[in-house]
């Protein structure tokens, strides 16, 4: 079923009994605040202070952990609400839960599978391409080193000025175990792209892991589907190819070719996702992947097995089939862009306008000594790549306030420093 036409039961879900409660606390403003609010927007006087995130103690700005601004869906939330009552118990419906998570997951990809039906007794899922963590997709990156690299080492290829997760995961089994791993990462392109023909090169008869992460974080550069396929086509079938695409909800272009296929197709090829960024749900840790049964079988040993918690299943099972939710935040990270490009352009900096929920700017001087001045006036941003790109900062997508304030703190500091 293309997930066009997954709908809303009730996209106005009831709040009522909810908010009631503390579940909402301060996070919920009123009218009469939110009037407020773009009445100071529209006569430039909002400040820090008057800035309530989702999330965040009010009077911050925090921009620096590519959260989403947008918060979480509401039906997520009475998800979680509805089930409070049963934490005291393992998850029982565990299997159907997962199973219509999968659905949702593989209509929005518009990827299909042959199921497989359940065995009589059996208390295991039947097995399918997507497999899920909750400690979010960042177990996927840590695990894979061990599984691949921790009994005779090996080498891992990556591309230098994308995330490192890997590579770190990497050289410290080797530190701690005494196996020998060798990390190469390749430059990017001028561009600020990843060199698929330079890491095609790289790739050695040790090289067991190569990383492409697609958006690239931090620079946000995307690769296109043709281009990973002849990548994947290309590498060694021995070779273990990871393809983080944690950002991989925010480009434009919703006629995009994700990279799903390919982990359906190749042995040898994961796909890494994430419920934190487009989904807003980072606080319940979920992540999954699609991947051969040869690479869920291998990952199996050192992964934790058993009831899967209740509250984040149910909270990633209601959102995964919320596209409102889901084209809501995706339209606060273009909004958040287009303004400060706007603004970028008028000033003459250099940005590099990304696929993911951030973008990188040139702020001409030290970034790491900028974002220190930010963080004085309650703004948080993040430095990358210093040595790389050393006059550079990240800025995480925010609300239309926080993008306001961003934006005049930002300016002023510009023609002081």
């Amino acid at each position: 079923m293309p997930f066009d036409t997954i709908q809303d039961e009730n996209r106005d879900v009831s709040r009522r009994g909810f908010l009631k409660g503390a579940l909402l606390g301060g996070a919920a403003l009123t009218m009469s605040s939110k009037l407020a609010m773009a009445e100071q927007m529209m006569t430039g006087r909002v400040s820090v202070r008057d800035i309530r995130s989702a999330g965040l103690e009010p009077g911050q700005v925090d921009l620096s952990l590519n959260e989403n601004p947008n918060g979480a869906s509401l039906h997520a939330i009475q998800a979680m609400a509805d089930h409070l009552t049963t934490v005291n118990r393992y998850t029982r419906d565990s299997g159907d839960l997962r199973e219509s998570l999968i659905d949702a997951l593989a209509a929005y990809d518009r990827v299909e599978f042959e199921k497989v039906k359940p065995e009589r007794g059996s208390r295991r899922p039947p097995p399918t391409p997507y497999i899920f963590s909750y400690s979010g997709s960042s177990e996927f990156l840590r695990l894979l080193p061990m599984a691949y690299l921790s009994r005779e080492g090996g080498d891992v290829v990556d591309a230098e000025g994308a995330y490192s997760s890997i590579r770190r995961a990497a050289l410290s089994i080797s530190e701690e175990l005494g196996v020998p791993v060798n990390a190469t990462s390749v430059p990017l392109t001028e561009d600020y792209r990843h060199d698929l023909d330079g890491m095609l090169k790289a790739i050695t008869p040790k090289t067991k892991i190569v990383v492409i992460t697609n958006p690239n974080n931090p620079t946000g550069t995307l690769l296109s589907f043709e281009e990973i396929e002849r990548f994947v086509n290309a590498v060694p079938k021995e070779v273990i190819i990871v393809i983080d695409e944690a950002y991989i909800h925010f480009g434009r272009d919703l006629n995009y070719q994700r990279a799903m296929p390919l982990a359906m197709t190749n042995d040898n090829v994961i796909v890494i996702r994430t419920f934190s960024k487009a989904y807003g749900m980072a606080a319940m840790r979920v992540g999954y992947a699609v991947c051969s049964q040869a690479i869920q079988q291998k990952l199996s040993f050192y992964m934790t097995t058993g009831f899967p918690p209740v509250l984040p299943l149910v909270a990633v099972e209601a959102t995964a089939k919320d596209l409102y939710h889901l084209r809501r935040s995706q339209q606060v990270v273009w909004a958040f862009q287009d303004r400060c490009y706007e603004e970028f352009d008028k000033l003459g900096l250099e940005y590099l306008p990304g696929s993911g929920s951030f973008f990188m700017v040139n702020v001409r001087q030290n970034g790491t000594d900028f974002a220190r001045e930010l963080l004085r006036r309650r703004i948080k941003v993040a430095v990358r790549n210093r040595d790389l790109m050393p006059t550079w900062i990240r800025v995480s997508a925010g609300t239309a306030p926080e993008t306001e304030v961003f934006l005049a703190e930002f300016k002023k500091l510009l023609s002081k420093m």
